[in-house]
Formats: structure tokens, sequence, C-alpha cells
């Protein structure tokens, strides 16, 4: 599978982001983030997937013909099992099980350590969100999109200039006391430069 021009995604962007962009990220898709990083790793374990078996193709130099190797045929319990395996190995950056019989070792490994950092990333903000619940519970309902500027504007009385204004210093108060858990240099970074 070698010479496929790789797309740049947002885990890749994610990657090359000082913490100020992490955190800007995280909270413009604050309700979603972590779907979204779910939904890239069921995208990441394909792509292995797909790349492991072109390459066990490729090394017995089949030509599109399936012949059973083995006595056991249970197709949708391997894949399950591949699956979650895989799930695993990523969650745990266990990347020599994960990435075994891949090409784009790096690239994939790379991504899986972005990943734990985003999960991770992702935690520190929650509970400093988690924290601003009592002192600003209208601007944590925003974030989660349970209301818009619009809706709680007319519910205080005030004009949505005024709640924008205080979103936009709850925002960097915000941001402010993630900075404080949060290194400018993920764990992995010396990890990844040395990859």
């Amino acid at each position: 599978m070698q010479g496929v021009k790789e797309e740049v995604t947002f885990v890749d962007i994610y990657q090359m982001s000082g913490i100020d962009k992490r955190i800007d990220f995280i909270i413009e898709h604050y309700p979603h983030f972590i779907r979204m990083l779910d939904a890239f790793e069921v995208g990441l374990i394909t792509n292995i997937k797909r790349e492991r078996r072109y390459n066990r193709c490729a090394e017995n130099g089949e030509i599109g013909v399936r012949i059973q190797a083995s006595g056991h045929a249970d197709p949708t319990g391997n894949e399950g099992s591949t699956n979650g395996d895989l799930r695993t190995y990523i969650r745990q950056g266990n990347f020599i099980a994960a990435l075994k019989g891949t090409d784009n070792f790096f690239t994939y490994k790379n991504q899986i350590i972005t990943l734990m950092d985003m999960r991770d990333d992702y935690e520190v903000v929650s509970a400093v969100v988690d924290s601003l619940n009592d002192e600003q519970p209208q601007y944590v309902s925003y974030l989660q999109r349970e209301r818009t500027i619009t809706e709680t504007a007319e519910a205080e009385g005030v004009t949505e200039e005024a709640i924008r204004s205080r979103f936009y210093r709850v925002r960097k108060l915000l941001i402010k006391r993630t900075k404080t858990f949060m290194k400018n240099n993920s764990k992995y970074s010396l990890l990844l430069k040395g990859a």
C-alpha cells in the first residue's frame, strides 16, 4: 500500500499544535470530542486491518481466490476479536502488537500517541469544566450545546452581547485553569521525536 498520498487529519493538526490551540480545539468540539476520537480510532483500526490483509495476501502471492489455510473458520468471531484487540492495543499504546504487519508503522504510531494525548487532555479540560459548573452553570450549558447565547440572554434578561462578553471571560478563565494542569509538550513527545 505504498505510494498512497496521506491526508492531514485533525489528529495530525492537533499533534502539531501548541497548548493554546489544543485547548481551543477541545473547547470548540467539547460535546462531541470523544466521539470524534472514537470515530478516528475506528478508521485507524480499519486502515490497519486493511493494510495487514493486503500485506498478507501479497506475501502469500494470492490472486484474489480465498483458500482456507486452517481447519477453523469463524470470520465474525475473528473480526470482533481483532477489533477488540486492536482497540485495546491502541489505547494502551502497545505499538508493536497494534501495528504488526503494517507498512506505515511510524505514521500510525504518531496517530496513536496523539490520540492518547487527546484523551488525556480532554480529561483535564472536562475536570476544569466540571469545576466551573457551580460558578458558571450558564457557560457550561452553552459549552455542552444545551443552550444558545440567545436563550441564555433571554432567560437572564440581558443582551446577547453581555452574554458573549461574559462567556468570553469565562472561556479565558477555563483556558487559564486548564493550562496549569497541562504541559505544552505531551508526555509522549519524546517518543514522537524518536519515532
